[in-house]
């Protein structure tokens, strides 16, 4: 029984001494990662400086951007105003192309109800030429 306890705890010595040594490599990790954010800190702060002098031209160049911008913007609801009224347009001429479509097709009807009529007519019509020389005896 002495010697499973004893066994244990070298097991757990070994163990501890691995978890010590994992967590020195982590710590020796994060002092890295520290001095590279600090240099980074350094760095970034100098570009922090250089960018500071080179903003007036920058704010300057950006107006000009918003004025063009609003100019575009201008000439984009011109052309959209234009659209829309193209498109009205266009909706209603395709409204009386309709109407004068259905109109053709009930004069068509008109057209073919005459036809058959002329017809009937120019049938009884000559039926009832063949008729008068047997009406004239």
């Amino acid at each position: 029984r002495l010697v499973n306890e004893l066994n244990h705890l070298k097991e757990k010595a070994r163990q501890n001494e691995k978890e010590k040594a994992e967590r020195e490599v982590v710590l020796r990790q994060l002092q890295q990662k520290r001095n590279d954010v600090l240099n980074k800190q350094s760095s970034t702060k100098a570009l922090l400086d250089a960018s500071s002098r080179h903003c007036v031209p920058l704010e300057n160049e950006m107006q000009d951007s918003r004025k063009k911008l609003d100019q575009i913007r201008s000439q984009f609801q011109e052309i959209r105003d234009q659209l829309i009224a193209t498109i009205r347009c266009t909706k209603k001429t395709e409204g009386h192309a309709h109407k004068l479509q259905v109109e053709n097709v009930m004069i068509r009807k008109t057209i073919k109800k005459q036809d058959d009529q002329i017809e009937r007519l120019e049938k009884i019509l000559q039926r009832s030429s063949l008729m008068l020389p047997v009406f004239r005896k």
